[in-house]
């Protein structure tokens, strides 16, 4: 077997440009931001960050930060200055009871005024938008409130912890995968938690969500429900499909880091499927009528393991 035959870890290389776009909100006003009154994200906050940061790493001197920041917030408005360092004078509590963290300065706090260029960084903060929080617009609101469960009961410290909120790691996968496992767990009455218990995939850290959210998606996709819904089959389906896209790659001789030809975020293959070559094959360019031939060789060999399941 080839060695890329086998799910390995995928390097994230970085957004497309297509992922880094302006986000396109639903009709739906909740966010990933602040989903509840009392739970709040700042993990994109400072816009300057060390690399690795984490918030649970500095809570104590964080939360001196923080009060600091909301007492002098009336007199730093008004006299404002750009950020220094890893700290954000208008990164504070947004109460009084330190519930909430965000910024204070950003427009819902000063009926739709936009200040944070009194920073510096306000183009900056107005586009950051995080491919967990771009895929959970994508989710219709029943569905939204079912993975939301993942982070009931974290405050905002462990709310915006890369590595304490499984929620932003799941999110990953992408509305078709989310939305087909939500549908079926509501549909009996199971809990978010039982659904990650039932699908360890979905948590597994040998996969890679938007690596892998191809191969998954093609999976749930063709599959009937009533066979399908096993982990272990939808894992072994998931590796087939991936071993039919190596020997396709192998024959046409695509190599890793291809310099020839489109990127493949412009051929029109798909966001999972592009992700899927970049990430997990490390394809960045290459010849788009071969691959298009490929991706439906790979959905080909979905259908035919679909019809096959016991």
């Amino acid at each position: 077997m080839h060695p890329s035959n086998a799910l390995l870890h995928g390097m994230d290389l970085g957004g497309t440009p297509h992922e880094n776009a302006q986000p396109v909100f639903s009709i739906n006003p909740r966010s990933l931001c602040a989903p509840e009154a009392d739970q709040s994200c700042f993990s994109c906050c400072p816009p300057i960050r060390p690399h690795g940061y984490d918030p649970l790493d500095w809570v104590s001197s964080l939360k001196r930060e923080f009060r600091e920041h909301r007492k002098a917030f009336s007199g730093n408005v008004g006299s404002p200055k750009p950020i220094i360092g890893f700290s954000c004078w208008a990164l504070g509590y947004l109460d009084a009871q330190g519930r909430t963290i965000g910024c204070l300065l950003h427009p819902a706090r000063h009926a739709g005024r936009d200040l944070r260029h009194r920073t510096g960084y306000q183009k900056k903060c107005s586009r950051e938008f995080c491919l967990p929080a771009r895929q959970f617009q994508r989710l219709s609101p029943s569905f939204q409130a079912f993975w939301l469960g993942l982070a009931s009961g974290l405050n905002s410290f462990y709310y915006s912890s890369p590595r304490a909120n499984p929620l932003f790691h799941v999110l990953l996968w992408g509305a078709p995968v989310l939305e087909k496992l939500a549908k079926f767990g509501l549909a009996r009455g199971y809990s978010v938690t039982e659904i990650v218990y039932a699908y360890p995939f979905l948590t597994r850290k040998e996969w890679v969500p938007r690596g892998h959210r191809f191969l998954v998606e093609s999976v749930l996709r063709h599959g009937h429900e009533r066979k399908l819904w096993n982990n272990p089959q939808i894992e072994a389906m998931a590796q087939e499909i991936h071993e039919t896209v190596c020997a396709e790659l192998n024959h046409w001789k695509f190599g890793p880091h291809g310099s020839d030809g489109l990127y493949v975020h412009q051929m029109g293959l798909g966001e999972a499927f592009a992700n899927y070559l970049r990430l997990i094959h490390g394809l960045r360019r290459g010849n788009p009528e071969k691959l298009k031939r490929i991706k439906e060789k790979a959905l080909q060999r979905a259908k035919s393991l679909a019809s096959m399941a016991p």
